[in-house]
């Protein structure tokens, strides 16, 4: 059975007895803190299960490691697809996938994009049959890639879609 934990950064401060400066330092690399310490602090994030707020890393400006594929239903074949690859490319560079449906609804569409404006992904794929620039579909810092797909592209016109449109994200995601 896995293990869950809410532990956060603060309380593994508390545990190990160093600062939350040298607990973060030493989570993420840094070459000012001793070995020992790093290695102390590495292991005790380990048994309590640590794993960093994305939203907190968000909020720093450090890149969350997640994109948003946002599709107008998910049953679709061609749709169902294009997700299928980009989720195989986001793993393979090391990003998650979180999905949102539109149900064919473009004021749900709009609503989908707005709430993304809150720095919690690195970038947004959105996939409609018919892609068209609009102005109003704008995220502030945060790369939007639309694709278009439908029901008459064949299997490997997807994944070369899937794959050119992940390499936009990470080229304009520096």
């Amino acid at each position: 059975m896995l293990k869950t934990s809410r532990i956060t950064m603060k309380e593994l401060s508390e545990l190990s007895g160093y600062s939350v400066s040298t607990v973060s330092k030493a989570l993420n690399g840094k070459q000012d803190i001793s070995p020992d310490a790093t290695e102390y602090i590495k292991s005790l994030a380990k048994k309590f299960n640590y794993v960093p707020n994305k939203f907190a890393l968000a909020l720093r400006g450090i890149k969350t490691k997640s994109v948003a594929v946002v599709i107008p239903e998910v049953t679709l074949n061609h749709y169902s697809k294009m997700l299928y690859h980009l989720q195989e490319i986001a793993e393979i560079k090391g990003y998650r996938v979180i999905l949102f449906q539109t149900f064919h609804n473009e004021k749900k569409q709009y609503k989908c994009i707005n709430s993304l404006n809150d720095g919690s992904i690195d970038g947004v794929f959105l996939i409609s049959d018919t892609p068209k620039e609009n102005s109003d579909l704008r995220l502030k810092n945060t790369p939007l890639i639309q694709l278009g797909v439908n029901q008459f592209n064949t299997d490997k016109e997807i994944k070369e879609l899937s794959s050119s449109g992940f390499s936009k994200f990470l080229k304009l995601d520096c």
